[in-house]
């Protein structure tokens, strides 16, 4: 049961936190997620017609949106080794609920979140993420059009975890392939289903205070793209 208790150590989200959650990921696991190895390879964002639920009911402008940047200026490099999430298909974290957090990076990660909502509140809203089950998301505005690429979603667009500070977000094809390519980033383990969007995207733990910038940034792109319709 080692490895119940590794998986029970990353902390609640997304499933129920107990034997049942577990074992419900652990099924997943085997039938229907990638391997935790996958979800950083290049060259995933193709196949979209197979790979991208939605993909054939999209208009081609919403089909267009996908397939381009919504990044105001090219992502840096991250420095350093590569992090990568714990492998567990879900929850999905890099770091377990015990391990320290820079009170720093957590009050500068939660301050910047809660203006991206306030700078975006004309197209989005909080909301208990639906995802998760836990915590605060923001949303797309129920009133605005959503493409039927992020059904998925459920119009959520990002969120950050409370228990280990990284984070996930809905992005365009592009933008996903470039967070993960410079290391600020990878997969959801089931983008790709049909459970979750293509472009569902972990982000991991900002290491530093100036590290929150680029996180926000990836989420705002999110954003833009989420509210693209």
């Amino acid at each position: 049961m080692d490895d119940y208790r590794k998986w029970k150590a990353m902390g609640a989200g997304g499933t129920s936190h107990s034997i049942m959650g577990y074992l419900s990921q652990l099924s997943v696991d085997k039938t229907r997620a990638y391997g935790a190895n996958e979800t950083i390879k290049p060259g995933f964002y193709t196949k979209l017609e197979t790979r991208a639920t939605g993909w054939k009911k999209a208009t081609e402008e919403q089909k267009a949106n996908a397939k381009k940047s919504f990044f105001k200026e090219p992502l840096p490099v991250r420095p350093g080794p590569r992090a990568r999430a714990l492998p567990f298909v879900y929850p999905q974290r890099e770091r377990y609920a015990a391990d320290p957090q820079s009170p720093d990076v957590k009050q500068a990660l939660l301050d910047a979140f809660e203006k991206l909502g306030e700078t975006n509140a004309e197209w989005t809203e909080w909301k208990l993420s639906a995802l998760e089950k836990r915590d605060q998301a923001l949303f797309i505005k129920p009133s605005l059009p959503l493409t039927p690429i992020a059904g998925p979603s459920d119009r959520e667009i990002c969120h950050v975890h409370l228990t280990d500070l990284s984070g996930h977000v809905t992005l365009s094809f592009p933008d996903a392939e470039e967070v993960i390519s410079k290391g600020w980033g990878e997969r959801h383990r089931l983008s790709g289903t049909g459970w979750i969007h293509l472009g569902f995207t972990m982000l991991y733990v900002p290491n530093t205070v100036e590290e929150v910038d680029t996180f926000i940034k990836i989420f705002q792109a999110g954003i833009d793209y989420m509210k693209s319709g």
